[in-house]
């Protein structure tokens, strides 16, 4: 996997980029706003999540570098129960603090988008975000992506219900 955008590259895991997973596994504030695991993970279960393939279904794992430095890794990027007969896909991402506010996000999530559409034949790509990650909500709605729905879903690690918000992009190019 090698999709370019303007400023990232989407790129294979590779072994240096084990500092940036067991950051991300580890960040309380990531996993606040993205879901996170239950409990705490260990680097191996990670890389087994992001090397395994995912049951069924289609799934296309990327670490997002800089494209100026393809092996500095700055977050990964997620495209998910993909559907064939649909033509549906789902996308998330997760990006280093250092990372966050500087595009990075902004032009990975429209060079996945764009390959999903151009490359894999969806016509349609959703988020489900979780309603108080404004930052992410914003980040896809500048990608074009529409919120569709609201609905809660299950419990996080305090035992409450998130409310997740529904967001999705259709591929104006299909039939």
């Amino acid at each position: 996997m090698d999709i370019a955008g303007n400023t990232v590259i989407l790129r294979a895991l590779e072994e240096q980029d084990s500092k940036m997973l067991q950051n991300l596994i580890e960040d309380p504030e990531t996993a606040k706003v993205t879901g996170g695991y239950s409990a705490s993970v260990s680097y191996e279960h990670q890389m087994d999540w992001f090397l395994s393939a995912a049951g069924p279904s289609l799934c296309l794992r990327g670490v997002i570098a800089d494209r100026e430095n393809p092996r500095e890794a700055l977050g990964v990027i997620v495209l998910s129960n993909v559907d064939s007969d649909k033509k549906t896909a789902e996308i998330y991402i997760k990006l280093m603090k250092s990372a966050r506010r500087k595009g990075y996000g902004q032009d990975a999530v429209t060079a996945l988008v764009s390959y999903g559409f151009s490359r894999m034949g969806l016509s349609c790509i959703y988020s489900s975000i979780l309603e108080y990650n404004t930052a992410s909500r914003r980040l896809f709605e500048k990608c074009g992506f529409r919120q569709e729905g609201i609905h809660k879903r299950g419990a996080g690690r305090d035992g409450r219900p998130r409310t997740v918000c529904v967001y999705r992009k259709i591929n104006e190019n299909c039939p």
